[in-house]
């Protein structure tokens, strides 16, 4: 049996570590329920998780999830979200 499938490169959904995409990330991570809940910004990486891995904060769980709102997100076509706890 036959089933379809897409193959999807990751390595072209992932956006750049720059700076401007840090400005983009800001204004949707620092808000966060899971950034806020966790102190996230006492561990690295301290945003742009989506590109440069999870927290190092330990004990981390899913509480909710901005991701889905970045603009990032809809550019770079990104997949499930959570990045900052389960990349």
């Amino acid at each position: 049996m036959y089933t379809p499938f897409i193959m999807i490169n990751p390595a072209k959904n992932i956006p750049e570590d720059t700076e401007e995409n840090r400005e983009i990330c800001r204004k949707y991570c620092t808000i966060c329920p899971n950034y806020k809940g966790h102190s996230l910004e006492k561990y690295q990486p301290t945003e742009l998780f989506c590109a440069r891995g999870n927290s190092s904060c330990p004990d981390k769980k899913e509480i909710r999830c901005f991701c889905l709102s970045c603009e990032l997100f809809a550019k770079h076509h990104l997949r499930i979200g959570y990045f900052c706890v389960t990349y």
